[in-house]
């Protein structure tokens, strides 16, 4: 039996917590390590600073991310982001997830939307250790409220309660969502999520 593929993934603001991997990729005890990723600096968006552009890939047809953060989170909402700094240091978790799991990411921060794009760097460990890791960033150009600098930032800028709940329904929802799909049409995604990780 083939081994099923590690994804090296690099949460930074919320994404950096425990907690909130766990419960928006539905699994205990995940293996991450804490670390700095260079070349990319954490920013703070906020709701009259969310994308309006609809993205050719967003799921729900004439829905912008601006459309859908605040239909969820109300217009007083902040979101971390990242975006390219050739100086710029991030700090957050390595976590090791299963592709499966990888998904799960990228839908809660909604990158078919078009919130932020997959991006792909390296990142340094407490030990000095070099690794390829994909995270979510800020490709395109956006606008920003302000630079998050250092490694003792709050993970939570929003209701950390809300929050958590918030992913549970959201990965669960996505799981029934993709389930009723035909088989020929979770095959497609998967394959997706797999060309993705190879380019790690």
């Amino acid at each position: 039996m083939q081994k099923q593929k590690q994804v090296n993934y690099f949460g930074f603001g919320t994404n950096r917590d425990l907690e909130m991997m766990e419960n928006m990729v539905g699994r205990k005890n995940i293996k991450g390590e804490h670390a700095k990723l260079l070349g990319y600096e954490i920013t703070i968006q906020k709701a009259n600073q969310f994308r309006t552009d609809v993205s050719p890939t967003s799921p729900v047809p004439n829905t912008s991310p601006k459309d859908l953060i605040l239909k969820v989170w109300g217009p007083d909402f902040e979101m971390f982001t990242s975006r390219p700094n050739p100086k710029g240091v991030a700090y957050g978790t390595i976590w090791y997830l299963s592709p499966s799991e990888f998904e799960l990411v990228r839908e809660w921060e909604i990158v078919d939307f078009g919130c932020q794009e997959d991006a792909y760097g390296e990142a340094i460990t407490d030990d000095g250790k070099k690794v390829r890791v994909i995270t979510q960033s800020l490709l395109k150009p956006a606008e920003i409220d302000r630079v998050i600098s250092g490694d003792d930032y709050e993970p939570y800028i929003w209701n950390k309660k809300t929050m958590l709940e918030q992913a549970d329904r959201v990965r669960k929802e996505y799981l029934n969502m993709k389930s009723r799909l035909p088989l020929e049409k979770q095959q497609e995604i998967n394959q997706f999520i797999e060309n993705l990780i190879d380019k790690v």
